[in-house]
């Protein structure tokens, strides 16, 4: 789904593709348009006309059509059911198609993108959102979402939003923080510290869980040196818990901290005792995202204030792998981008194919040189893979071996060898 900014979709409501066909489009209430494109290969684009017209012109049929009901705080799309607690506006039920299973461990007191605050180190003194207004924000019927405002300590304001998309197997947390400044006579004091924290328990019973982080996927605990610290750990974009029949990849894309199994990050200022840091992360399908903190000593300011924005996704699946996982993140975090057309339309064919699936593209740039394109590829499996490179339209003069000087090393013939978890430099010169 693209998002086309307001001051390019001021023509209309309706947009066409190349074809003249319809594509199926919504007015959001920020003023975006919400444009449904299908099947758009990666390296490629497409030319969409935005035009005035009656409602009734656009696509007669559209399948999965999501709907909203605020009576029920539920949120429906064909796909995926979502229920939220009318107490707390946390999601209290979260149900995918051919998964027998509400994905959501509420047994501990935490339900999914419930807001935990804490001040100083104790979290048995954890505060919660207080009393939802839970409204009916997009109606659909491409995007169908709930708004949940609550007061909240620590916050001017608190407003949640959970999206879902028509046809589409995630969905979509829009968290903002309206930030409260903490008062308090020393920022080294208990008093002082202050933590804002998301839950996600997920109930994935013997799921083991992976985190994304730079060219690899570590198990807490297991892939961990023994002092390396375990009250706190980063992803670079997912983080995906699965046993043997299905699981879910939640997609951060705003706050890379997080808590595993509960929330451990409370050790404030610095600390030179190694007794106080946890020893051990028990097997557990429970992450709290760690959004917001003070407490460390540092070197700018000791409190946060101001309206501040963090994404999540939930997509529940039966089974993936760590390049799907990462596909689908990556294109969260680098979405569709809409410009102004301009000359030619870009044609269906993408710039470059890339097989098998587990080789992922992290760059593709020009070189420095201005005389190649450089790709580097990544193995994300556990076995290697031998990469084949396909360009529909124009095909380059050369594949070599590169490193990071971006030169010419050795001359690529064939499928090129790409190592697990291994990162490879190609440079494809352009022909003349």
């Amino acid at each position: 789904m693209a998002l086309i900014p307001h001051e390019l979709s001021d023509a209309g409501d309706l947009a066409t593709d190349a074809g003249g066909e319809p594509v199926f489009s919504q007015r959001l209430s920020s003023r975006e348009l919400a444009v449904l494109v299908r099947d758009m290969p990666p390296f490629s684009g497409r030319r969409l006309t935005i035009s005035r017209a009656p409602a009734s012109s656009g696509p007669a049929m559209i399948e999965n059509r999501a709907s909203a009901d605020a009576a029920s705080a539920t949120l429906e799309n064909g796909n995926l059911r979502v229920r939220l607690d009318p107490r707390t506006g946390s999601i209290i039920e979260l149900r995918a198609k051919g998964i027998d299973a509400n994905l959501v461990d509420a047994s501990g007191g935490h339900a999914i993108n419930d807001y935990l605050y804490l001040i100083g180190d104790d979290p048995s003194d954890l505060q919660r959102a207080g009393p939802p207004r839970i409204t009916v924000g997009e109606r659909g019927p491409l995007v169908a979402s709930l708004r949940v405002e609550s007061d909240a300590p620590g916050c001017h304001a608190l407003s949640r939003e959970v999206r879902l998309a028509a046809g589409a197997d995630h969905a979509e947390l829009i968290n903002t923080v309206d930030k409260k400044r903490i008062a308090a006579a020393s920022y080294h004091d208990r008093e002082g510290k202050e933590s804002v924290n998301f839950a996600f328990p997920f109930n994935v019973p013997d799921g083991e869980m992976g985190l994304d982080v730079p060219l690899a996927v570590i198990r807490p605990e297991h892939d961990q040196m023994p002092s390396a610290c375990k009250n706190w750990l980063t992803v670079g974009r997912w983080a995906d818990i699965s046993n043997r029949d299905y699981g879910i990849t939640w997609v951060t894309l705003d706050a890379p901290l997080v808590q595993v199994g509960g929330i451990t990050a409370t050790l404030l200022n610095s600390q030179t005792n190694p007794d106080a840091w946890r020893k051990r992360i028990e097997p557990t399908q429970k992450l709290y995202a760690w959004a917001m903190n003070n407490h460390w000593g540092t070197n700018y300011r000791a409190y946060q204030e101001g309206p501040v924005t963090f994404r999540f996704i939930l997509r529940p699946h039966r089974g993936t792998t760590p390049a799907e996982a990462s596909r689908f993140a990556t294109g969260l975090s680098q979405p569709l981008v809409a410009l102004p057309g301009r000359g030619a339309a870009p044609g269906a064919a993408p710039l470059i194919q890339i097989d098998p699936p587990e080789v992922l593209v992290t760059a593709l740039k020009p070189s420095d040189d201005g005389r190649a394109l450089i790709l580097r590829l990544l193995g994300a499996s556990a076995k290697p893979s031998h990469a084949t490179l396909t360009w529909p339209d124009r095909k380059p003069g050369a594949l070599w071996f590169s490193d990071t000087s971006e030169r010419p090393v050795r001359k690529l013939e064939g499928p090129i060898p790409v190592p697990s978890w291994g990162l490879v430099t190609v440079r494809a010169e352009l022909a003349e």
